[in-house]
């Protein structure tokens, strides 16, 4: 044992160990910030591995074939494509249900729609009467497709509830 607690061990045949507190200290702290900036790395390679698709539906659908969309009248939700599909007379038109505040899905009411979750209401046509909802619901395109079906795109809207039928009215 030195006299003195910081003198150099000078003497070879002590029992001290090969490796000090502090040495022993530094390696661990090495190894320790090693793993963890292999954890990172291998984190974020990993990241370029899974998709970067969007679990959306399709801006483009199908509601089905004219005969049967036509046959039935009044409006019925869509909670797949979060749509209202409205059918009077032969006609057709396409709402979205997605509140203009925040995105939830409106309800359908007896004055018009709804918005379970902050208040804001539309009338029949969609304008924004109440509420925090800054805009109107629109309407969607509805075009017949190659295939024959009614198809909707929800990339192409419209604000105007006499144009939005389809067909359009003469």
């Amino acid at each position: 044992m030195p006299k003195y607690r910081n003198s150099l061990n000078v003497d070879p045949n002590d029992n001290d160990p090969l490796m000090s507190r502090r040495s022993f200290l530094a390696i661990v702290g090495t190894g320790v910030c090693l793993i963890g900036l292999g954890a990172l790395v291998d984190a974020s390679l990993l990241g370029f591995l899974y998709p970067n698709a969007m679990k959306e539906p399709p801006s483009v659908f199908s509601l089905g074939r004219p005969a049967e969309v036509l046959a039935r009248d009044g409006k019925v939700f869509n909670p797949k494509q979060k749509i209202f599909m409205e059918t009077n007379l032969g006609k057709v038109r396409v709402q979205t249900a997605v509140c203009t505040h925040l995105g939830c899905t409106v309800n359908a009411v007896e004055t018009g729609y709804k918005c379970p979750c902050h208040g804001s209401t539309y009338d029949r046509h969609g304008r924004n009467t109440g509420g925090p909802a800054p805009l109107p619901l629109v309407y969607y395109k509805v075009f017949k497709g190659a295939s024959g079906d009614l198809m909707v795109d929800k990339s192409k809207t419209t604000l105007d509830w006499d144009a939005a039928w389809y067909p359009p009215i003469a």
